[in-house]
């Protein structure tokens, strides 16, 4: 097959591939930055691209569009969000408010076997720290950790809105490439802290860990989106260097 057949056959057309695969696509795209914040999303170019028709891809936009990761601009079509330093104040005072609960939940609900896992896996999360490996491999491994946090909390309702919520906000921690040692350490400390308090089964003191697991990554977060101000957006590239901040 030409090459560039092949580069357009991402579904075959026996698959049949359904709109919410094609926002799973999308999602990844816009997450891996192919598509940066303000960058418009034409239904022409991903059926494309995807071998596949505009009707599921128009559904597939929607679909993107109820997670938060775009907007329908009048006579324009589907962009990426902007998000403001407010939005994003916002979603992180809402996600602290989701994880307060998940860590009651995972204090009430979850078994001594799977805390011993949970704190195993913040041990293993530690490692990555280390200045000489990259810090979005500490960074997946962080939201690794909440996820399966989620997991143990047993409830499929306060997953389902934690997993919009921080999707949002995973998406917003591309402008951490730029991390520090000592940020690095202390992100490592504060999931330590939680997982004592799992082990504990104290949910007062879970409940503050795991808000200072937020603490620290919105701090950072925001700092950087008010020191850069639009061009923050630049860091969502796919080919973005990094860059040191130092204050």
């Amino acid at each position: 097959m030409p090459r560039s057949l092949q580069s357009r056959a991402v579904f075959p057309e026996a698959s049949a591939p359904r709109a919410d695969q094609i926002a799973a696509t999308l999602v990844r795209d816009i997450m891996r930055g192919r598509y940066k914040p303000g960058d418009r999303i034409r239904e022409q170019e991903v059926a494309d691209r995807l071998n596949v028709s505009r009707g599921p891809v128009r559904e597939a936009l929607q679909i993107v569009q109820r997670d938060g990761l775009i907007e329908n601009v009048a006579w324009k079509g589907a962009r990426v969000v902007e998000l403001s330093v407010t939005d994003i104040e916002d979603l992180f005072l809402l996600t602290a408010a989701l994880m307060a609960t998940v860590a009651r939940l995972a204090v009430q609900r979850a078994t001594d076997d799977e805390l011993q896992d949970f704190e195993q896996r913040v041990e293993a999360h530690a490692a990555t720290s280390d200045p000489a490996r990259p810090v979005q491999e500490q960074l997946n491994a962080a939201f690794g950790l909440g996820s399966r946090l989620t997991a143990i909390a047993r409830s499929p309702y306060v997953a389902e809105t934690v997993g919009r919520v921080v999707r949002l906000l995973y998406w917003q921690h591309r402008v951490l490439n730029a991390a520090d040692e000592a940020w690095r350490r202390e992100a490592v400390e504060t999931w330590r802290r939680l997982a004592s308090a799992l082990k504990d089964r104290d949910i007062a003191k879970a409940e503050r860990a795991i808000n200072a697991v937020d603490r620290h990554s919105r701090n950072r977060v925001l700092r950087i989106h008010r020191e850069l101000g639009p061009d923050v957006y630049w860091l969502f590239g796919p080919s973005t260097q990094t860059i040191l901040l130092r204050r």
